[in-house]
């Protein structure tokens, strides 16, 4: 079978990457100068201020009255380069008066800085780290501000300074594991931003004029290089809690999570920070003092939510409290177990991002400006990024896959905080087992973690095939970030979870099984004058959502995959890779809002068509139950939604549906011994697979194409 060879240049990949990015973020928040420069770090008072302006003046920087850069001309005829050289000695001259200052500017860099993640892009200019600008090439890791610089001022000088500040500051975030937050700088022609990227948002500064607004610049790089003082950086957005060792070749780490200290060993999921906004979560395994291995997850939550712990631990009460001591016991072993949780502090406080309008006279003058990019699909594959749940390689405006928060209106700037979680268990996710025995024995105890989950009154509301673990022979289910109560009234944000495995009505956010004959009034009855149309229910995620999540979870292990035997064979005509493919990415296209993934849930004798025709007849042995499951489903939810707007969601349809649906798993896990699985893109890039034992690092397995 002939299939070609996927290749995209590495420049093009860094392109279609910056696109994403930009898609992902979709707007930011834009406020006045001195609100956003008064979180950089320490002002200068009016004193120490005069006395800069006077060194400068003796440095002949700035004129003798000190009103004009002296170098430092407005754009003229000449190159961007030229026009901005200046600046070196501008910023210089400034940090040098800053004592024990951390930083350094180089301009123009001639040298694309290393990247773990072959960004190939290159700022026009930085604040390095002092410790580290003799190096013979610089980190992304070693730079504490970006630049990027235009001479013009017209529409689109500014749109291509953010475009690439932006890339920049993503950048900084997604590589480095020590960064919380970075600061950017952009010109064009005379105007000045100061940008802010944090998990909780992305921010950027009303203009101010570099040539005439002398003292603000001053008072800008003198907050900056304050901020560099410290010998942690803290100021300037690194970590004190995580120092980065040296491994060989390999960059490994050492969290601090209260008390203890954990040493990473290899990544177990990083995708969550390649997106800039968001829970920036970073999964590793890794060992405590004595050698044990664990698990370590960072991320940042949303400040007014629980912490994952916390909801873990009232779901083990909740479940200690309704169901029986036998069947409590064996609940607990299908969830992951969970050694300490702790919210990052340091110097006495909680790490949270910033608000950069608290107590600012300009409270009201914020607002959230959109980036003017329309939403970008394309079929090529993206960079990757570990522990990454495959997709399509389409892209959309609703991207990464992790969506957390769609369409949550903000009333006011959100803020984060960060947090860590050691887990006990640490295991090869569905998503990475290549047996498929042994990946479907890990989504069957998954179901059976919800079925305990489900009966103690509690929905997960994120069930993927990256939250359950292949660990000790048993699955075990995780990511308990989103779980809610079922008869809690309050909720952050309805639609949840992961895009992929999202329940077609969670997609929607409605009911799309309730009878469709109208509920009308009697011919000639006239309305009484008191009665009013009855409101429709709000819409809540239920266990029937859970456990279509199991099914869409189901549906991609086969369609992303195939058998190695298929893919081995030299010339096996009755399989079509492509033919799998597109049906592969009807399935799961990677945004919400489209069509084709309700067509696929919804209409059975069509998907049992789809089965017979594109799934190599290995897998098609095993999995030929897919449609009669989505059937069972679609069945739960018209039993549910029979009397709507009433719900009957009563302990007897949930004991049905969880019995039908562990049935469907467990007679494919009989037929699935001895087969092993290998994923299209390797088939598409021409790649020979080969079996593998679960013993293998994640990450080698189940990469998508990236995001991100």
């Amino acid at each position: 079978m002939a299939t070609p060879h996927i290749h995209t240049p590495r420049s093009q990949k860094s392109q279609l990457g910056c696109e994403v990015v930009l898609t992902d973020l979709g707007r930011y928040l834009q406020v006045p100068f001195v609100s956003l420069a008064k979180c950089v770090g320490a002002m200068p008072s009016q004193q120490r201020l005069e006395e800069m302006r006077g060194n400068l003046i003796q440095s002949e920087i700035l004129t003798d009255d000190g009103l004009e850069w002296k170098d430092f001309i407005r754009p003229a005829r000449m190159s961007e380069e030229m026009t901005f050289k200046s600046l070196k000695g501008i910023i210089s001259g400034i940090l040098e008066q800053v004592p024990n200052c951390g930083v350094s500017y180089l301009s123009n860099p001639n040298q694309t800085p290393i990247s773990e993640r072959q960004n190939t892009s290159r700022p026009d200019g930085y604040l390095v780290r002092a410790s580290n600008q003799t190096a013979p090439r610089t980190h992304w890791f070693d730079i504490a501000v970006p630049f990027e610089f235009k001479k013009e001022r017209d529409i689109k000088a500014p749109r291509d300074n953010e475009h690439k500040i932006i890339w920049s500051l993503h950048n900084i975030m997604r590589e480095d594991p020590c960064r919380r937050f970075a600061f950017g700088i952009t010109i064009e022609d005379t105007q000045l931003r100061l940008w802010l990227s944090n998990r909780a948002f992305l921010a950027v500064t009303e203009p101010i004029n570099c040539f005439e607004d002398i003292n603000s610049v001053i008072s800008l790089f003198y907050a900056l290089g304050f901020a560099s003082v410290s010998t942690s950086l803290k100021g300037l957005g690194w970590d004190p809690t995580v120092e980065r060792i040296y491994a060989g070749e390999q960059n490994q780490y050492k969290f601090t999570v209260g008390d203890e200290v954990f040493t990473t060993t290899r990544e177990l999921a990083t995708y969550g920070a390649d997106s800039m906004v968001g829970r920036g979560t970073r999964v590793y395994e890794a060992t405590d003092a004595k050698g044990k291995k664990v698990a370590i997850k960072d991320s940042w939550r949303e400040i007014d939510r629980q912490s994952e712990g916390e909801i873990l631990e009232k779901i083990l009460a909740s479940c200690e409290k309704k169901l029986g001591a036998k069947e409590f016991a064996d609940a607990k072993r299908y969830f992951v177990g969970v050694r300490l949780w702790k919210d990052v502090t340091f110097d006495g406080a909680s790490d949270e991002t910033v608000n950069p309008m608290v107590g600012d006279e300009h409270n009201s003058t914020w607002r959230w400006e959109p980036i003017d990019l329309k939403p970008i699909l394309s079929d090529r594959p993206h960079l990757s990024a570990t522990g990454d749940v495959p997709d399509s390689g389409k892209l959309s405006a609703f991207l990464p896959t992790q969506l957390g928060i769609v369409g949550r209106k903000d009333t006011g700037i959100p803020q984060r905080v960060h947090a860590r979680i050691v887990f006990d268990d640490v295991g090869v996710a569905v998503k990475d087992a290549t047996s498929l025995a042994n990946n479907l024995s890990c989504l069957s105890d998954g179901l059976k973690a919800l079925s305990y989950l489900h009966k103690a009154g509690w929905v997960h509301r994120d069930f993927s095939v990256g939250n359950v673990i292949w660990a000790g022979g048993i699955g075990k289910l995780g990511d308990f970030e989103y779980a809610k109560e079922v008869d809690s009234i309050t909720s952050h944000d309805v639609r949840t979870g992961t895009m992929h495995f999202m329940a077609v009505e969670v997609e929607n956010q409605t009911y799309l099984f309730r009878p469709i004959t109208p509920n009308l009034r009697p011919l000639g009855r006239r309305k009484p004058h008191d009665s009013s149309p009855p409101r429709d229910p709000p819409f809540r995620m239920n266990f029937l959502h859970d456990i279509e999540s199991v099914w869409w979870a189901f549906v991609w292990i086969f369609f992303y995959h195939t058998d190695t035997n298929t893919a081995m064979a030299p010339a096996d005509r009755s399989f079509d890779v492509h033919s799998q493919w597109t049906q592969f990415q009807l399935a799961f296209p990677g945004a919400i809002g489209q069509s084709s993934r309700e067509h696929f849930f919804t209409n059975s004798e069509t998907l049992q068509s789809i089965c017979d025709t594109v799934l190599s007849e290995t897998c098609r042995n095993v999995c030929d139950c897919i449609p009669h499951f989505a059937a069972t489903l679609q069945n739960g939810y018209r039993k549910a939604e029979a009397a709507y707007p009433l719900l009957a969601l009563d302990r007897s349809l949930l004991e049905d549906m969880h019995r039908e649906a562990a049935g469907y798993l467990d007679g494919a896990q009989q037929q699935a011994n001895g087969i092993y699985l290998c994923a299209l893109p390797n088939l598409l890039k021409q790649k020979r697979p080969r079996p593998e034992s679960e013993s293998l690092p994640l990450g080698n397995q189940g990469k998508r194409p990236r995001h991100d």
